[in-house]
């Protein structure tokens, strides 16, 4: 009966109900019990959100409070900083429901044993005024929640007052709630004040139960009658309750205050004889009692009666906790060397006291006793990392009187002393102690700060505003001038002060890391549009560079090492922030890039050819010419800094042709040598591009006998061809291949020579000089100027506009042949436009098809498909989306051919292939067509689009429309803007809010009247409730709002759009709060439109950004969806991995492997790793049709592997599981894939060749896996088969399965997985009806390996088979496993063959005879 009672009340546990609510006394943390049998509160809170408005808003918020009743049931205790961001999610969605709010303030009693006693009642009284705020609803459950909260707490309050509130709020006390009153009077040890509630309690006839009686023996004992607390056992009795191990427990603890050992020995010893079970829970509490009254010197004599039984350790840890809060480490020592300890694998004690140590230093406990604590630890081999973790604790609480102690004793035992342990110091320090801790880490421990810790840990916690003062600052504190110079620049770009940041720089000449600097340089430019102070940023960037080298040269200089001369290359630092700042700016990129330009052009700086190239490549059909002429002077090499002001002395490079003759002068005059001065002077004539002084100048010198460089008369041929002089540059090239006959010019000198003879028809020379030059290999692309590329171009258009197909061709052979060019698409587009201009169609498909057999390529294919339909051509417009399909895969060249037909306004053809059955969506493909024809400002294949997409439910038209709808704005139709809303209609599209709300803005603008109700905007509705008639009119609107968008009539709409402009919109909740209703309705329009309406000081978080980027990948919106992507990766951030993984899964299938690249290049290894980017990279490498070139990228690496660590990482990548897909749809490429897999076995890695052997064990090639089993997988000890036995047990292929089986049984791994595959082929013969040749398989499979490692589910299926044709199953099935049981039981990892490859690849094991 004790039992069942006692069960009833553990399930009231989290109703409000307790066993009892004493501090002091016993039953403080009876979480292990309670929780045992209380129903999961998870449960309770379903049903709050099935009926909460919010219910999606607070989804996090129960994913956190779920947690935290998790940690209550496994370890009885959570951590204070769980609760503050579970309060923290309560204020940010400004709403919780009364059963998560009612476990909240639950928790800041003794579940929080970390905390002293004030702080959880501080913690408490927060969470409370803030739920009130929010008008949570609260009952009588709530209060007698926080009265239990403040018994535990001890927290000082007034019973008659508490009841007091209670009342005035019209809330009626429960039985509960006098319980707990009455337990307060106890702990004060006034028994009257009880008295007086108990008799209150009788009035109302409320019962009165054992906790009742439990506070009167606390009470008893506070007023230090003792004979009376004892003598409530009798009165209990009489009362018709036996006195349980709770009652008990509560008398123990009574004598234990008072420090009576005799009665505690004598009471349990009563205990033991009427058989009341005391747990080590309530003995721990008699431990704790006795201790915090002083009478530690017993503990001794309970301890050994603790039973140590399953969950005791974690109620020592809460007793430890909470006697190190009170200062009695030495008793919570002697409990931690009574906790059993587990051990390792290995056998290995694990180390213990970790938390002890860190509750130590966190109460801020004396260091001389955390000290001698932590050599206790040590010495008894209890945890020899015990002052490491001391003092991390320190550090990691800001703890600044024990932190430099402690490593000040980790320094004197010879441990080092690292940079980062300071930072959680700097970060809790007072604004003045700061810059003490930078002096005393250098002066005590002989740490300098680097740029990071004064960065991002010292600037900011300054609270200093002058920039230049922090700089003094710095200095004054020991900090290195550059340091100092370089972390205040940067600490002034992050808070978007690029004004002061360039003021800064140009005072102080340091260098700038470019990859640190690009991010926040940028950022801060886009918050201020200050394009002047940001170019100036940039050229002491550049200057900071060239600083750095100029030192190392002098280094070198100094060392000796000058004799060898060597080439340095100097990063290209300009191009990769232009770059970046390219792929930052979305909106108005060109605008911007060019005025970026404009401003480096201004400064002569420069950026690499190769860069040059990427950009235009980039900016695809946002290039402008004014941008290309930029771009090329940029990368030109032409241009030259222009002087900085107060830079001192001028490096030669910049002075003039008047200022180094005179120079050459004075230096000569002194009898010194002038070589160097005559050098720069010809260089200095040729940037002026001033032939007649060029010439005079060579002239003097080798009158002077000066010893001038070939590569100087080089430069005079390309002088000469500027000048389109071709006589005398023919002759200058005559003179110097009579000097040195294997004299050449390089490429861009030679083809612009060309150029010009082919202009002056002098064919045969021009092709001369070309045969003269050739080059051994082409130039690789990332090296090929842009320059140099662009004039190619030029040459083979110039050609082309000509009509000139054969002079074209032939140059194009000779450019390929001599190695000048790699064809490309740009390149090769000149081949077609030779024929287009002739309107030679036959010509031109001929060209094509050539080009696309030869080079992979379909330059020029939009135009040709065009001219093809105009001229209604099927049979070569068949042809031409054939050659297309072979390189990009069906899907694409159907899209393609869907947009010529739409350019050439054939918009049925165009809608007949969208019809086609089967045809995947590509929305991506639509939208980037959508964006390309806006910005070219074709409005009439947005209008075929329109048409070509009518009805097709498969596809999201709202992208169309809004695209269309931004371009008759930008072409200032608002009539046709307009229309489009009425065709909306007439197709039941319903627009979105970004739709609506452009439209307005469109129609307002010209004084058109709207016809609709506008949604409301973020700014409008910080306007609103400024008075309660604006809420009146709130209800109106929206009410309207529903009767437009239920009847989307133009007429009604129409009547009052006076009314409709002047009505007020409610404001949100919070300005986040539009975007994530948006969200939460699937409207992925409105959450843009409201993301684009954010006000500046808000920013959207990855997780809400996440799922924005989910919804759309759901709609299909891949461009926008990597547009946000894309907009975190930049920020250092991304989505959230399921969804990145999502995204990447579509981009993957749609073949975007442009995408796919950039993503790539902004991931770092370990990420790629985590979301299997080689795996997806690879698959969309197939769906594009290019698994063939895929596989000579991956040969390509693994050629250029040179050491083991190399092969070893490109094995970790290697994409397992797109490696089968390329197998499985191209089986023409298993001999080259095998050639692969046979490289990576030279370097001992296994992986690929091991899924060439699944793909020919699954395909049936049984002699051919066994020959691939037997050369390199027989010995491996770990493999990959799980995706063969799947495909076995798919299609009950017992031949695969045995096949499997005999190539497994003699080899070297694991019995678990030789196991695996017997289970397969016993559940193929069951399922198939066959048991008693299942029962075979098994007897033999016990041969081999034990019947553990033989599936257990295998083996219940075939007990059951067998008994149901009335035989007996002669086995006993084992029993399940845990996971940790299985772990290292199959070597057939599953996701190794799909996802994610292992993290150590498979290779081939050690000869016995191989020497290391």
């Amino acid at each position: 009966m004790a039992s069942i009672l006692r069960t009833g009340k553990l399930l009231r546990y989290f109703a409000g109900f307790t066993r009892n609510v004493l501090v002091n006394s016993v039953r403080e943390n009876e979480t292990s019990n309670l929780l045992n049998n209380a129903p999961c509160m998870c449960g309770q809170f379903q049903n709050g959100f099935a009926t909460n408005a919010a219910a999606k808003a607070e989804l996090s918020l129960d994913k956190q409070i779920r947690r935290l009743d998790q940690d209550v049931r496994r370890i009885g205790r959570i951590s204070r900083r769980d609760l503050e961001e579970v309060l923290d999610e309560i204020r940010t969605h400004r709403t919780a429901t009364s059963s998560q709010s009612l476990l909240v303030i639950r928790c800041c009693g003794n579940l929080v044993p970390e905390e002293l006693p004030e702080v959880r009642t501080a913690l408490v009284q927060e969470i409370w005024k803030t739920l009130n705020a929010l008008n949570v609803p609260m009952d009588i459950s709530h209060y007698n929640a926080l009265l239990r909260v403040y018994l535990e707490n001890e927290h000082g309050f007034a019973p008659t007052d508490f009841l007091a509130e209670i009342e005035a709020k019209g809330i009626e006390p429960n039985r509960v709630t006098y319980q707990r009153l009455i337990a307060r009077y106890c702990q004060q040890g006034d028994i009257e004040g009880a008295t007086r509630i108990l008799e209150f309690m009788r009035a109302k006839s409320l019962p009165v139960n054992e906790n009742v009686f439990n506070s009167l023996i606390l009470g008893h004992s506070q007023a230090n009658d003792l004979e009376s607390a004892k003598g409530i056992l009798g009165v209990m009795k009489q009362a018709g309750l036996e006195p349980s191990a709770d009652t008990y427990t509560t008398l123990l603890c009574a004598f234990a205050r008072h420090g009576d050992l005799a009665a505690v020995k004598e009471t349990i010893a009563e205990c033991d004889q009427k058989e009341i079970i005391l747990l080590d829970k309530d003995l721990l509490d008699i431990v704790y009692t006795l201790t915090v009254n002083g009478n530690g010197e017993h503990v001794d004599e309970i301890l050994p009666k603790l039973r140590l039984s399953p969950g005791f350790n974690q109620d020592a840890v809460n007793v430890i906790l909470r006697l190190v809060n009170k200062g009695h480490e030495d008793v919570g020592l002697k409990l931690l060397r009574v906790m059993p300890r587990s051990s390792r694998v290995n056998g290995e004690p694990v180390d213990v006291g970790a938390f002890f140590i860190r509750q130590m230093v966190k109460a801020n406990r004396p260091v001389e006793k955390i000290l001698s604590i932590c050599k206790s630890l040590q010495s008894e081999g209890l945890n020899p990392k015990a002052l490491t973790i001391a003092t991390e604790a320190g550090l990691t609480n800001g703890v600044i009187n024990n932190a430099l102690p402690l490593l000040q004793e980790m320094k004197n035992a010879g441990l080092p002393i690292r940079q980062h342990y300071f930072w959680p110091l700097i970060c809790s320090a007072e604004s003045n102690q700061v810059l003490e801790i930078v002096r005393r880490m250098q002066q005590e421990f002989s740490v300098f700060p680097n740029s990071e810790t004064v960065r991002d840990y010292v600037i900011p916690n300054l609270k200093e505003k002058n920039w230049e003062r922090i700089v003094t600052s710095l200095r004054d504190a020991g900090v290195p001038n550059s340091t100092a110079v370089t972390s205040t620049v940067y600490s002034a770009l992050v808070t978007h002060q690029i004004a002061e940041a360039a003021k800064i720089m140009e005072k102080n000449r340091a260098y700038y890391m470019p990859f640190l600097f690009k991010q926040p340089l940028i950022l801060a430019l886009s918050h201020t549009n200050d394009y002047a102070s940001f170019i100036r940023c940039v050229r002491q960037i550049h200057e900071g560079l060239q600083l750095r080298q100029g030192k190392e040269e002098e280094v070198e200089q100094v060392e000796g090492v000058a004799a060898v001369p060597t080439e340095r290359i100097t990063p290209d630092v300009v191009g990769a922030i232009v770059q970046e700042a390219t792929n930052y700016f979305r909106r108005d990129r060109g605008d911007t890039l060019e005025k970026i330009l404009k401003g480096l052009v201004k400064q002569g700086l420069s950026i690499s050819s190769a860069k040059a190239t990427q950009l235009s490549e980039q900016l695809g059909s946002e290039l402008t010419p004014k941008i290309s002429e930029l771009l090329g002077k940029l990368s030109s090499g032409e241009l030259e800094p222009v002087p900085l002001p107060n830079s001192g002395k001028r490096s030669l490079d910049s002075l003039s042709i008047d200022e180094l003759e005179r120079f050459i002068v004075n230096v000569e005059g002194k009898g010194e040598n002038a070589n160097n001065i005559k050098r720069q002077l010809l260089n200095a004539c040729f940037r002026s591009q001033n032939l007649e002084k060029t010439l005079q100048v060579i002239e003097k010198f080798e009158a002077e006998k000066f010893q001038i460089p070939v590569g100087i008369y080089a430069q005079l041929i390309d002088l000469y061809t500027h000048h389109k002089k071709s006589s005398e540059a023919l002759e200058t090239y005559g003179k110097l291949k009579a000097k040195d006959a294997t004299f050449q010019l390089d490429n861009l000198k030679t083809i612009r020579l060309a150029d010009l003879l082919l202009q002056e028809e002098r064919v045969d020379a021009a092709f001369k000089v070309l045969e003269e030059n050739k080059k051994e290999a082409p130039v690789a692309e990332a090296e090929g100027s842009y320059n140099y590329m662009s004039t190619v171009w030029r040459i083979l258009n110039s050609l082309a506009e000509a009509g000139q197909p054969e002079r074209l061709r032939k140059l194009f052979d000779a450019l390929v042949g001599a190695n000048y060019i790699v064809p490309t698409n740009v390149l090769l587009g000149p081949l077609i436009k030779v024929h287009l201009v002739k309107d030679d169609i036959p010509k031109a498909i001929e060209a094509f098809e050539e080009i696309c057999q030869k080079h992979k390529s379909t330059p020029w294919k939009n135009e040709l498909a065009c001219r093809l339909i105009q001229k209604e051509d099927a049979a070569n417009l068949q042809k031409l989306t054939d050659l297309s399909t072979g390189i990009h895969g069906e899907v694409n060249s159907l899209y393609d051919l869907v947009f010529s037909f739409v350019e050439c306004g054939r918009v049925r053809q165009a809608r007949k292939i969208l019809e086609t059955p089967g045809l995947r969506t590509r929305p991506q493909r639509i939208s980037s067509a959508c964006d390309r024809y806006k910005n070219e400002g074709l409005l009439q294949p947005l209008e075929g689009l329109i048409e070509a997409t009518k009805d097709l439910g498969h596809i999201d038209r709202n992208k169309i429309y809004y695209t269309l709808l931004l371009s008759y704005d930008k072409a200032d139709e608002a009539e046709k803007a307009l229309g489009l809303w009425t065709k909306m209609q007439e197709e039941n599209v319903t627009p979105n809010d970004a739709f609506l709300l452009k439209l307005a803005e469109i129609l307002r603008k010209k004084n058109i009247d709207v016809p609709f109700v506008v949604p409301e905007t973020q700014k409008e509705q910080a306007k609103a409730k400024k008075s309660k008639a604006n809420e009146a009119t709130t209800t109106e609107s929206t009410t309207e709002t529903a009767k437009v968008a239920g009847q989307p009539k133009e007429k009604p709409a129409k009547k009052e759009p006076a009314k409709t402009e002047t009505v007020k919109p409610p404001k949100a909740a919070s300005p986040l709060s539009g975007f994530r209703k948006a969200i939460q309705a699937n409207d992925p329009d409105a959450a843009i439109s409201h993301k684009q309406s954010i006000l500046s000081g808000e920013k959207i978080g990855a997780l809400d950004t996440s799922r924005l980027i989910e919804l759309l990948v759901r709609a299909d919106r891949l461009t926008e969806a990597t547009k946000y992507v894309e907009e975190l990766l930049g920020d250092k951030l991304h989505p959230q991995p399921k969804i990145f993984k999502f995204y990447l899964n579509k981009i993957a299938a749609a073949g975007d492997l442009e995408t796919l690249q950039r993503i790539g290049q902004q991931l770092n290894e370990e990420q790629k790793r985590l979301i299997s980017f080689d795996n997806r990279f690879c698959h969309a490498n197939i769906v594009a049709g290019k698994a063939e070139q895929f596989l000579k990228h991956l040969t390509t690496e693994i050629d250029a592997a040179k050491t083991p660590e190399e092969a070893t990482k490109l094995a970790e990548k290697f994409p397992r599981g797109g490696a089968v897909g390329i197998l499985e749809k191209h089986p023409e490429l298993v001999p080259q894939y095998q050639s692969l897999a046979e490289k990576f076995v030279t370097h001992n890695q296994l992986g690929p060749m091991n899924v060439l052997w699944m793909h020919l064990i699954s395909s049936g090639q049984e002699a051919a896996s066994k020959e691939i089993w037997d050369k390199y997988l027989s010995n491996a000890p770990r493999l990959m088969f799980q995706r063969v036995l799947q495909t076995a047990r798919e299609q009950q292929d017992e031949k695969l399965a045995c096949a499997v089986i005999s190539q497994l049984k003699n080899s070297k791994i694991s019995e678990g997985a030789i196991g695996n595959a017997y289970s397969c082929l016993i559940d193929i013969q069951t399922n198939k009806g066959n048991p008693d040749k299942a029962m075979d398989v098994l007897a033999n499979a016990i041969k081999d390996v034990s019947l553990e490692n033989i599936n257990r589910t295998a083996l219940l299926r075939l007990k059951q088979a067998v008994e149901e044709k009335s035989q007996k199953f002669p086995y006993t099935i084992p029993e399940k496993r845990t996971k940790a049981d299985d772990s290292s039981s199959s070597s057939s990892s599953s996701s190794s063959d799909d996802d994610v490859s292992p993290s150590v690849p498979e290779t081939v094991p050690p000869k016995p005879d191989s020497k290391a």
